[in-house]
């Protein structure tokens, strides 16, 4: 009786050990070649012991405390593999048809019970196939390039598809590979186009190659689980992440600003290192070069340094090739998202102080029926610890110019900051009333506002913004507009309404979102933004930036209003000034420059297919400077100016600038004090608005 307990113990230790070693990480599932050969260096990556731990306490995070409340079922579980899907191929080049037919067969459904079991079986096979897809694509790259670019055809009438959000996965590796010949030529061209001769092109693409075999071959366990994490936690809402130890580091340098550098906040896409944020105050906002969507593709260091190529380089990587020491050169090769002519921008790094992204004012001046009138700037780049201490101390300073019309308060790519000086700022021009309401995850709502005695100004009031004012701008513009306080103008906002608070893992910490913020009248600043009463035509494409840009944004909608005091003197007049508006508009020659410059630059945007003939692409490029140049001589003809030469006259001036670099930054060489149009014709509008209150009133009177 024991030999037979003792042969069924042991029977049973068997059986459990096989059949641990069947589900085992230590056997990964096989991903077959698919006619794209043997990948050298492939090794398929197996979950670390601790990964089924931290994925349960994700979970349980989200589950519990995010304001989205989502249910993991199999419809949440097919989302969450289409985003796990875009968040490693999002151009759709990289996986085989065949391949996403047996992943969403075997996970399409699976993704849900996977998450609450803590399991990353998913997670890895998917990841595996991508990785093994991507080295075949590499391997055959540098093969093709090795065999020398002069013999890519770029003589042809073929054209390249840069827009493949939606486009189908290649049916097969020859047809893939027919894909990645078309994108190579694309790249050939861009370098081309940017003066580097066949050698230089050949180098940098064979090391642009390397870096993503390099990279591909060092992947670690932990690369794949936070693709995994990132897809799952953005299939909540795009503001929701998980950050591993590593991230974790980077994230808490970012928000401390305690490391020399450019100032950009950066993202990994689709291989290229894409600009998300430019930090008030930084080198990189300064320039007036950059703006958000601009991706860079090689980082040279010092004035005259080899450049290094960085597509397919770990952001991390970039991020150390970028960041240095204070007063030191770093140069930038750029490639616009709306696929232009590559550029350089060269910046010098430094630390980014308080009083850079400080307020600052400035007087506009304005000659009104014969007569010269001054009107208040305030310039506020973001909300820091003491913004409304020192915008009170400007408009204290403005207050003793008894000349003063009025003020226009500029929040333009005021990404947001301290809430509690946003509230602080509202009250500066009015009395103690609420501000802003915020719901959370179970329908408590908190209404804020500033206590006071009252505001320091009460006068004529614009308020400009545009569509990277986001989250405290958004709140201040939308409680002024709501009572009738001021006159907003300028591109509808970001849309950013939602509350993130970091909440701490065994291993690193997940940013998740836990309220709403809402308007005193309950509408949502979240997805809409804040609409202007006028709007000035924008650089910046919503369609590409903002809230409603970014998969899986949290809807707009509304909760009940606040009691506040409204006045509608300004809704009353919105007409009038209106027609002003566009009157005045369509013959002033800084404004309609600026507007022309901006839909110029917008059809370049709208392109999704370029051509892949070199020639053409030639004459295009060409064809736009000539364009360029001619809207900038006719600006100044029109403002008594001498015409450039030649388009390097213009190039080289600081009129050479596009205007979503004049939108999104100060434009370099030119004086830091300088008025833009629209800081003008804000200002106009609120003379416009000063004049028909005054004619309101003596109609009253009489």
């Amino acid at each position: 009786m024991r030999k037979l307990a003792l042969f069924l113990l042991i029977a049973l230790f068997v059986f459990a050990q096989s059949g641990c070693a069947a589900d085992s990480p230590a056997d990964p599932e096989p991903v077959p070649d698919a006619g794209g050969g043997t990948a050298e260096g492939y090794t398929p990556l197996v979950p670390e012991s601790n990964q089924d731990e931290i994925d349960r306490e994700i979970v349980k995070q989200l589950q519990e405390n995010h304001y989205n409340k989502v249910k993991l079922d199999d419809a949440f579980s097919e989302k969450f593999f289409n985003a796990y899907l875009e968040e490693l191929d999002g151009t759709r080049g990289v996986f085989l048809q065949e391949d996403i037919e047996r992943l969403r067969d075997k996970y399409a459904h699976a993704l849900d019970d996977e998450l609450k079991e803590g399991q990353t079986r998913a997670a890895f096979d998917i990841y595996n196939t991508y990785q093994k897809r991507r080295i075949q694509i590499d391997q055959w790259a540098l093969a093709r390039i090795e065999q020398g670019i002069e013999s890519l055809n770029l003589d042809d009438d073929e054209s390249f598809d840069v827009d493949r959000e939606n486009a189908p996965w290649p049916a097969t590796a020859a047809e893939r590979e027919a894909l990645w010949t078309q994108q190579l030529e694309n790249q050939v061209i861009n370098l081309k186009l940017n003066e580097l001769d066949t050698a230089e092109i050949e180098k940098r693409l064979t090391q642009r190659y390397s870096n993503e075999l390099k990279q591909l071959r060092q992947t670690e366990p932990m690369d794949a689980f936070s693709a995994y994490m990132d897809a799952y936690t953005h299939s909540y809402d795009p503001h929701t992440d998980y950050f591993s130890p590593r991230r974790s580091e980077d994230f808490n340098i970012d928000m401390n600003l305690q490391l020399q550098g450019i100032g950009a906040e950066l993202r990994s896409k689709n291989g290229y290192a894409e600009l998300v944020r430019l930090i008030p105050g930084g080198p990189a906002a300064k320039s007036g070069k950059l703006k958000p969507t601009d991706r860079i593709i090689a980082v040279g260091q010092g004035k005259e340094g080899e450049f290094t190529d960085v597509v397919g380089m770990r952001l991390d990587e970039t991020v150390q090739l970028i960041r240095g020491e204070k007063g030191s050169t770093v140069r930038l090769q750029i490639s616009p998202a709306d696929n232009s002519q590559t550029r350089t921008v060269t910046l010098v790094r430094d630390k980014i102080e308080l009083k850079d992204q400080a307020a600052r004012k400035q007087i506009i001046e304005l000659e009104r029926d014969g007569q010269q009138v001054e009107v208040g700037l305030i310039t506020l780049p973001s909300f820091y610890n003491g913004t409304a201490k020192d915008v009170k101390q400007l408009i204290e300073e403005l207050k003793k110019n008894d000349e003063l019309a009025g003020i226009v308060l500029d929040l333009r790519n005021n990404g947001g900051g301290a809430l509690g000086e946003a509230m602080k700022l509202t009250g500066l021009f009015m009395n103690s009333v609420p501000a802003v309401q915020i719901r959370d995850a179970d329908g408590n709502v908190q209404v804020l506002g500033d206590r006071n005695d009252g505001p320091v100004y009460d006068g004529p009031l614009a308020i400009m913004v545009n569509r990277l004012s986001a989250s405290a701008s958004e709140i201040v513009a939308g409680a002024l507009q709501d009572y009738g306080r001021a006159i907003v103008l300028g591109g509808q906002t970001f849309g950013k309404g939602t509350v993130q608070t970091l909440m701490p893992l065994s291993e690193g910490q997940i940013k998740l979102t836990q309220a709403k913020f809402y308007r005193v009248t309950g509408e949502s600043t979240q997805d809409r933004g804040v609409t202007p009463d006028i709007t000035f035509p924008a650089a910046v494409d919503p369609t590409k930036i903002g809230e409603s840009a970014l998969p899986n944004a949290l809807p707009w909608d509304r909760i009940k209003p606040t009691t506040f005091p409204y006045s509608d003197e300004i809704a009353q007049l919105m007409d009038t000034l209106e027609r002003g508006h566009r009157m005045r508009v369509e013959d002033d020659p800084d404004y309609q420059y600026r507007v022309n410059r901006i839909h110029l630059a917008r059809q370049q945007t709208e392109k999704t297919r370029v051509s892949l003939n070199l020639e053409e692409r030639r004459a295009e490029q060409e064809a736009l400077k000539q364009q360029s140049l001619e809207l900038a001589n006719k600006h100044r003809e029109a403002t008594g100016k001498t015409p450039f030469e030649d388009y390097a006259a213009f190039e080289e001036s600081e009129e050479g600038d596009s205007p979503q670099e004049e939108e999104l930054g100060a434009r370099p060489g030119a004086d830091p004090d300088e008025i833009d149009a629209y800081q003008t014709e804000s200002a106009r509008v609120l003379l416009d608005l000063v004049e028909a209150f005054i004619r309101d009133k003596q109609a009253g009177a009489a």
